[in-house]
């Protein structure tokens, strides 16, 4: 088998490459002629048009020209890529409970053609934010973000996740940079045509922070409480679950109400492990050190922490440890 262009002898290719791409397009429409017929522009004859994308797909992971960008604007990538994609770019994704330097390693694989090129390049500059946050580096989180939101101009409903994981992203960093968090977060809309899962993380997400505003910054802790209360009952998607019983255990501590507190914070990290969260197990657990002053909690989330490389989790444990 002959090496794919711009790769190293012997080196399989890494993310998507050009000719992965027509294939899966020839997979999903029949026939290289097929495809051919829905790039038919004035003056193109469909035999020319099979001839470029013959060599398109031989581009390997290189700029994929006046074709390329023609393919990727007529199609986009293909479905099952664009899930994965999305599953790096969302912040309720898994993903993000991978050690640092995984995700990392796995936003820089896929971002170069033909996925740098195409509209879904805006899941890896929220991948990439997410990562940055997760190391303190707002000013970078910030570059990304931005980059995302020009990514999203023009782009269809299809990407309204996107939109929402950007303006909530945003609002993340404003809250650590003394910005206009709330401008940020009136401007966040859950379109109704979320899956059930997508709106239930988006609410608790966009309640949680809502909710830290309460508490951080007008001292109104029975608020904040009476957010996170408000929240459906029903466990729709386990991250969604985390994030209101977390927000209901700190709520009754601040309230007094210790052993409920208490029973709320242990559902909490019950939540984040059914859904392979291992950070917001951490954050459980730190949460549980401080409302019940349990050292050994605190040991725990720290070793989570150190496992993964993620030096906000750390400063977490370490502001857990001054309180």
């Amino acid at each position: 088998m002959s090496d794919e262009p711009g790769q190293e002898p012997g080196q399989p290719p890494a993310g998507l490459t050009w000719g992965e791409l027509v294939a899966g397009l020839v997979e999903e429409h029949g026939t290289l002629t097929a495809v051919a017929w829905k790039l038919i522009e004035h003056g193109d004859d469909v035999a020319s048009i099979e001839r470029a994308l013959r060599r398109v797909r031989g581009r390997g992971q290189l700029d994929g020209g006046v074709w390329g960008q023609r393919l990727l604007r007529a199609f986009g990538v293909p479905t099952s890529i664009e899930a994965r994609l999305r599953w790096m770019g969302l912040y309720q994704s898994p993903f993000n409970d991978l050690p640092l330097a995984l995700c990392l390693d796995q936003l820089r694989l896929w971002d170069r053609p033909p996925i740098s090129e195409s509209r879904a390049r805006t899941w890896l500059h929220l991948g990439h934010a997410s990562c940055a946050l997760r190391q303190q580096e707002f000013a970078v989180a910030e570059t990304q973000l931005a980059n995302a939101h020009a990514a999203l101009a023009g782009l269809d409903a299809t990407y309204d996740s996107a939109r929402i994981e950007q303006l909530l992203a945003s609002a993340y960093v404003a809250s650590r940079r003394g910005g206009e968090v709330d401008a940020l977060l009136d401007r966040v809309v859950l379109p109704a045509t979320l899956t059930t899962a997508d709106r239930a993380c988006f609410e608790a997400r966009l309640v949680d922070q809502r909710a830290y505003q309460l508490n951080k910054r007008h001292d109104d802790p029975a608020g904040a409480l009476a957010m996170y209360e408000a929240l459906p009952a029903v466990d729709v998607h386990p991250f969604a679950s985390y994030r209101r019983d977390a927000g209901r255990a700190w709520g009754h501590y601040r309230a007094g109400n210790l052993a409920r507190a208490i029973e709320l914070a242990h559902c909490a990290c019950e939540y984040a492990g059914d859904g392979g969260y291992t950070r917001l197990r951490a954050m459980g657990l730190i949460l549980l050190t401080k409302i019940g002053g349990d050292a050994a909690y605190l040991s725990r989330a720290r070793a989570i922490a150190t496992r993964l490389d993620d030096r906000e989790l750390l400063a977490r444990c370490d502001r857990a440890t001054l309180a």
